[in-house]
């Protein structure tokens, strides 16, 4: 059976308060009775003192004004019953005395009820001994109507009863507002929960209160964001792993025959050496080598990262040698490809062959971004590329003419298959910002004045390691 947490909060603070509220009304009655008997008692014993020790006769008029006073009735009768004087109550049948019957003013009690005209009376009696020896003792009755006692203890006891039953309500009221808040607010968290449990992870709105209800609400967040980031790397390697599989026997067998290719054309080259002014086969022998270049980054996509042997490496010479090999495709696509070399080394500590083509991509991306941008007629592509060398660091800026990356890809260009071209894949900066992470650099880009600039930065290198 389910039980809402309201109730749960409710139902035991409530049994308590509620059987607190009989236990004391119980007590508080019993009190409040007592009270009211005692002030009674005590009235009735002054005016029975006066009435006892007065020397005038007590008539019925004395009676009942002493009845008015004492708020009773007073009959008085001799020692066999007989009526002599009364305040009122003619129906009242005289009872002889008894063991009952009070001496003394201070022995007057209020004794068990007498049924007169249907009306309960509480009654007393004391013997009267007048002043003379020759008067018969008398006997004054003494009939306190039980409304009026029930109406005395009642006034007493009910005023801080109702107190207590409105303080009960208002607790009653108070819990159930508290409960109701936490209930909809957990009501709330379970159905961000099971949100959440659909993929929708964004964040919950916070409680107002600052309570263990607002700590939830923020591990639900925690939560959700881990859970983000957890989809978005499992989708990440679940394409990784999709490249690596399907594309890594083709790579192979495409690297393969490239370098057959290449292979032939330098012994085609060996055995042509008359024509020395021909450069075609150069320029395709390093096409090729562009080829090969590209399907290992194919390759390495999805792979785990492995140790790699770090060496001194001259950036700027790794640079020349990237230019180098795309220079010919700049020619061909009109793009002015901007190089001027440092005057001294820039000597790094990386693996020589992963860094140049993470240089390769830049120049690559570079050089497409200004050609689609000179296609459209806004203005004539160019590359500038720098190498500038700082105190413990080195700095490698390739700047293009190009519109930049655009839409969500600005935010993610570096993450593998993100990607603004129609025909892209996505891969080349992700290689690239794997390689220089490797080498314990950083890599971003910026747009600025029309040109957008990727930056390389990467330190300088220690003495102490073989030079290649």
């Amino acid at each position: 059976m389910r039980i809402p947490i309201r109730y749960q909060f409710m139902l035991p603070l409530l049994g308590v308060a509620v059987a607190s509220l009989v236990a004391i009304g119980i007590i508080n009655a019993r009190w409040a009775t007592q009270q009211t008997r005692n002030r009674i008692e005590q009235q009735l014993r002054g005016v029975v003192s006066v009435l006892t020790n007065s020397s005038y006769p007590l008539t019925n008029s004395v009676l009942k004004q002493m009845g008015g006073l004492a708020n009773a009735e007073f009959v008085l009768t001799d020692s066999n019953g007989k009526r002599r004087a009364a305040s009122g109550l003619s129906s009242f049948n005289t009872q002889e005395p008894n063991g009952l019957t009070s001496r003394t003013a201070e022995d007057v009690t209020l004794g068990p009820p007498l049924l007169i005209d249907s009306k309960p009376y509480l009654h007393s009696s004391i013997w009267v001994q007048r002043r003379t020896r020759l008067a018969e003792p008398n006997v004054l009755h003494i009939l306190f109507a039980q409304e009026e006692f029930d109406a005395a203890w009642r006034a007493a006891f009910f005023p801080p009863f109702l107190v207590g039953v409105g303080t009960l309500a208002a607790v009653a009221i108070v819990i159930h507002l508290v409960a109701g808040r936490v209930s909809k607010i957990l009501a709330q968290l379970g159905s961000d929960v099971r949100r959440l449990s659909q993929g929708d992870y964004t964040d919950i709105e916070q409680p107002a209160w600052n309570d263990e209800t607002r700590d939830l609400a923020t591990s639900i967040n925690q939560a959700a964001g881990q859970l983000a980031e957890y989809e978005v790397e499992l989708r990440r390697t679940e394409r990784l792993q999709t490249v690596a599989m399907l594309g890594a026997g083709l790579a192979h067998e495409m690297r393969n025959a490239a370098t057959g290719c290449r292979l032939a054309l330098d012994l085609h080259a060996e055995e042509c050496r008359e024509k020395q002014n021909d450069d075609s086969l150069e320029v395709a022998r390093r096409q090729l080598v562009l080829m090969e270049n590209k399907l290992q980054q194919l390759l390495q996509i999805g792979r785990p990262s492995v140790d790699t042997t770090d060496r001194l490496t001259d950036l700027s010479a790794l640079v020349s040698e990237s230019i180098s090999l795309i220079q010919p495709a700049a020619r061909h696509a009109g793009i002015h490809l901007s190089w001027d070399p440092p005057d001294e080394e820039v000597t790094i500590q990386a693996d020589a062959e992963q860094l140049s083509q993470a240089i390769m991509n830049l120049l690559l991306n570079a050089l497409d971004a200004a050609a689609k941008n000179q296609a459209r007629g806004e203005q004539v592509g160019s590359v500038q590329v720098e190498v500038n060398r700082f105190a413990d660091e080195s700095e490698l800026i390739v700047s293009d003419t190009g519109s930049g990356p655009s839409g969500k890809a600005a935010d993610n260009v570096f993450e593998p298959f993100v990607t603004s071209k129609p025909e892209g894949v996505g891969i080349g900066l992700a290689v690239a910002k794997r390689v220089v992470e490797s080498c314990g650099g950083q890599i971003g880009w910026t747009r600025a004045a029309g040109l957008t600039k990727f930056r390389m930065r990467l330190p300088l290198a220690t003495a102490g390691v073989n030079h290649v």
